[in-house]
């Protein structure tokens, strides 16, 4: 089962944790795949665009960071957590018995 949260620290800050596997076999698994592809677009899209930091850890399966951006990205941070979290909700209901969002 793979366990997805996201919880808002302040209004440029967040927690994202995205951990586990899916029940197939890594590397044949769309699920696993979605989730991936998710995780390291929003990580890698606000690293780039809105200059986010990160502390924590990020690697297959065990991604547990703690985001922040400048202060006056927080709106821009928050529109675009708030799709990726739709993006993640999306697919733990088309696959209850893989994903959970918290």
């Amino acid at each position: 089962m793979i366990v997805i949260s996201f919880s808002e620290v302040a209004s440029n800050k967040l927690e994202l944790t995205v951990k586990g596997h899916s029940s197939n076999k890594k590397g044949e698994d769309i699920v696993c795949a979605a989730v991936s592809a998710l995780t390291q677009t929003f990580v890698r899209g606000i690293e780039k665009n809105l200059k986010a930091e990160f502390k924590g850890k990020f690697q297959s399966g065990d991604c547990e960071l703690l985001i922040e951006v400048p202060i006056e990205s927080a709106k821009e941070f928050k529109i675009i957590s708030e799709i990726f979290k739709e993006g993640f909700h999306k697919i733990s209901e088309s696959y209850p018995e893989q994903v959970k969002l918290n």
